[in-house]
Order: C-alpha cells, then structure tokens, then sequence
C-alpha cells in the first residue's frame, strides 16, 4: 500500500500542491476583508468541510467503482496530480482539504490564531515541493543522502515561511521557537510513511477481525504528512503565539 517511488518530481502535483495554497490563503484573506468577516467566516467554514466532503465522496466512488476511478485517474490535471500508491487510497488532496477545513474551524472557535492557520496552509504548500524538488536532484543525479538533505529542505523552507508569515502579521517570534517547528515538521512529513509501516501489520490484523463493509475504505485512511503537517504546525506555532 505504501510502497511508491520517493524521489519523484510531478510537476503538476507540486504547482497542484502550491496553487492550492495560494487559493485557500487568497480566499481566507479576501473573507477578513469582506463587508461582514462575522458571517463570512461562518461561509468560509462551511464552504472548506463541502470541499472536503466532496473529495471524500469522490474518492469513495472510485474504491466502489474501477470505471470511475479511471476516470478521475484520467482527468487532464487532476489526474495527473495523482500518485500511482494513490489509485486505490484517499488522494493527498482530500487529505490537505481536511487539515484546512480542521483549522478554519479551530480558528472559528477561537483555538487558533490567524497567524498560525496561515503558517500551518503555507508552510505545506511551500516547503513539500522544495524538499521534493532537492530529493529529485539529489536522486536523479546520483548523489545519495536524499532523505536528510530533503529533511533538512523542508525544515528550512518551514522556518522561511513561517518567519515571513509572522513579520507579514507583525507577530515577534523567535528563530529558535521556528527552528525547532521546522525540524519537526520535517521529521513528520520525511518519516511518517515509515511510521505507518511500522504499524501496518497490527492494522492488517485488525481490519482482518471487522467485518463491516466500512472497514474497507476506512482502513485506507492514514496520517498522510498532507494531513499531519498543518495541524502539527498550528499545535506547536499555537504553543508560541
């Protein structure tokens, strides 16, 4: 299930990563914005759990039905996007849609801040493509240590992000507090495949004593990095805000 090439460089996936960043950020600052933030907030929270409903409905049609999970698989951007691993898994936008219609909500009851729901959007959007982009090269050209250089890619891009997010929010945080959320982000999003494997035999045995037809969709969630990352840094930026 979780066996898929690592140092891969898909290029529509990583602008599908990063457009889908800049969208979210875009509409959650034209909301505060807006003649009425109160009531648009509550829209705002309601359109990101529809979004995520929506991909989880389209992603339970594909494990349903071969035919249409070709077809997802053969649309001209959306498909492209796709992970081989992902064909009969909930895609890593499904998984990004949650982490952001969570945070809203946190923000919405007043758990999180706005700075740190747009360090947790961000922070994802901008530093999974760097590390992947240094794991290709490193890869592609022969060079080894892909993973730590990657690891150490995305704590970087992580610490720049949230820097300027906090600048951008006029909110005085110190580098050490950053380092530390940068580095371990990077070791959740570097290591959780790993995680997951680690436990996949107990999982295996588990889902093998259910016998509810449920079972068979709801084994194929997993904490995916593009859910873990953003409410891991909204945790521990929340911690420091």
């Amino acid at each position: 299930m979780f066996e898929y090439p690592e140092y891969e460089w898909n290029v529509w996936r990583k602008l599908w990563h990063t457009i889908g960043c800049l969208l979210m950020l875009t509409i959650f600052y034209l909301w505060q914005s807006g003649p009425n933030p109160s009531q648009g907030l509550v829209f705002l929270v309601s359109f990101a759990w529809a979004e995520t409903g929506i991909a989880f409905a389209i992603d339970l049609i594909r494990f349903h039905s071969p035919r249409q999970n070709q077809a997802v698989r053969n649309l001209p951007l959306f498909g492209k996007a796709m992970r081989q691993h992902e064909e009969n898994c909930f895609n890593a936008t499904t998984y990004y849609l949650l982490a952001s219609a969570i945070l809203i909500t946190a923000y919405r009851l007043n758990w999180c801040q706005g700075t740190t729901l747009v360090m947790a959007i961000a922070v994802l959007g901008i530093a999974d493509p760097t590390a992947a982009w240094v794991r290709y090269q490193l890869h592609k050209h022969r060079l080894g240590y892909e993973r730590p250089w990657g690891l150490i890619a995305f704590a970087i891009a992580s610490f720049v992000v949230m820097w300027l997010v906090s600048w951008w929010h006029d909110h005085a945080l110190d580098y050490q507090g950053l380092l530390a959320i940068g580095l371990i982000v990077a070791l959740i999003e570097s290591y959780t495949k790993d995680y997951v494997s680690l436990v996949r035999p107990l999982t295996r045995r588990l889902q093998h004593r259910l016998t509810h037809s449920a079972t068979v969709w709801l084994f194929r969630l997993y904490p995916d990095d593009n859910l873990v990352v953003p409410l891991a840094v909204a945790v521990l930026a929340g911690l420091i805000l």
